[in-house]
């Protein structure tokens, strides 16, 4: 087989990796030597070397995650791994059109030309280039595939630093106490807040304190937070130094960790000097966007919902105009989606007192209805129209509309 069919057939293996029937029948499964795990289909065997040799273009963790270095890593993860669209990952990534095609088109010649490293290798009887499908990198895999199923089920809220750390350690302590291990906090009264999952905020640092744990020199673990700006920083220094670099990163807590924190925006690095070796995370701490939804119709606001699950927004709810005035007061939305035919006071009448509110006129308010009359809600102020039954995709998008910059692209989109 020619370099060029086998770049075709990566592509299109990449394309399908979360499809078993694909990838079972595959063409790559007769070309490569691909290693199995007890159990695995070789569909399944296709797409952990794939991933594999994904995490063999990630940078070293020295390498700041902001450097250009990152982006072929970041692109392959994004798009084919966490399944993002292409504008997602235009957006994520700053890129123009022709720019995430060209850089596409790169990343993946460089996973297809690993692989072929390791065809060649194999039908020349070659021992397996040692960066492909190791068994510590098949190990990471699996918990990249845990780590991005928690992020993809995960709903979004906005979730207290200083109660998910209370939660985590109760959780780990009776294991520290059965060691013998005293855990020592340092750490501000009161910490920001972070958006995302609870339960994945709590699987962070329950692994990170873990780690901590099985790498604690001496009868005691100090744990240090701080806030610095948009973050806030973990840190447990003073660790065993005698645990070699290798084995440190194979650790499957660490692994865990790193993965559920990266997914979620934040990173984990590892620092080591000659006395000593310092685990540390940087959890994002950022105040989510909200939407405030208006409808009288209890399914209505849960579609609603379940449509913004996992896009990182904050959603409240309102029934009426009473309710309205309730959850404003609570705190600002940034923007509201509104329903048109309800009791008492309709969509229409709310609409125009959003809109001559001193404290709401500059909230965007998207319109959701059966109706069809955008003429008329434009005139009255809406920022857009969209009629029922509202696809996910449609919603973005009006989302992305609403609450970009005036003067940016995106108002066009």
């Amino acid at each position: 087989m020619s370099e060029e069919v086998f770049l075709r057939q990566v592509k299109d293996a990449l394309a399908n990796l979360y499809d078993p029937v694909h990838l079972q029948v595959h063409p790559l499964t007769d070309i490569l030597a691909i290693p199995r795990s007890p159990g695995d289909t070789v569909g399944e065997a296709l797409r952990k070397l794939l991933w594999a040799t994904i995490e063999t273009l990630r940078p070293p963790s020295s390498v700041p995650p902001h450097r250009p270095e990152w982006l072929s890593y970041r692109l392959l993860w994004l798009y084919y791994v966490q399944l993002f669209d292409q504008e997602a990952v235009q957006r994520e990534l700053g890129l123009a059109e022709r720019t995430f095609y060209r850089r596409l088109q790169e990343a993946v010649e460089a996973v297809a030309s690993v692989l072929w490293e390791h065809h060649r290798a194999a039908s020349l009887g070659d021992d397996l280039p040692p960066s492909v499908a190791t068994a510590q990198e098949v190990s990471a895999q699996q918990a990249r595939e845990k780590a991005l199923k928690l992020i993809q089920e995960g709903r979004r809220d906005l979730v207290s630093l200083s109660d998910a750390l209370a939660g985590a350690v109760d959780t780990v302590r009776p294991l520290a106490r059965q060691r013998g291990i005293a855990l020592a906090l340092h750490a501000p009264p009161e910490l920001p807040a972070t958006c995302g999952d609870p339960a994945v905020l709590h699987q962070v640092l329950v692994n990170f304190l873990l780690a901590g744990l099985d790498l604690a020199r001496g009868q005691s673990l100090r744990l240090e937070v701080v806030a610095e700006g948009e973050e806030t920083l973990w840190r447990l220094p003073g660790l065993n130094t005698a645990v070699p670099r290798e084995k440190l990163a194979a650790l499957s807590t660490i692994t865990l960790c790193r993965e559920l924190v990266e997914a979620d925006g934040g990173r984990l690095w590892i620092r080591e000097t000659a006395k000593e070796t310092e685990l540390g995370l940087a959890i994002p701490c950022m105040r989510p966007r909200s939407v405030l939804i208006i409808d009288d119709d209890a399914d209505a606001r849960e579609l609603l919902r379940r449509l913004l699950q996992g896009s990182g927004y904050l959603v409240r709810e309102a029934r009426n105009a009473e309710e309205v005035l309730a959850r404003i007061a609570e705190a600002k939305p940034d923007l509201v989606l509104l329903d048109v035919l309800m009791p008492q006071q309709d969509g229409w009448k709310l609409l125009q007192r959003l809109k001559t509110w001193e404290e709401t006129t500059t909230i965007p308010v998207i319109i959701c209805s059966v109706l069809s009359q955008p003429d008329l809600a434009l005139a009255l102020g809406a920022a857009d129209v969209l009629q029922k039954p509202i696809s996910a995709e449609a919603l973005r998008r009006a989302l992305q509309r609403a609450l970009a910059p005036p003067d940016s692209e995106a108002r066009s989109v």
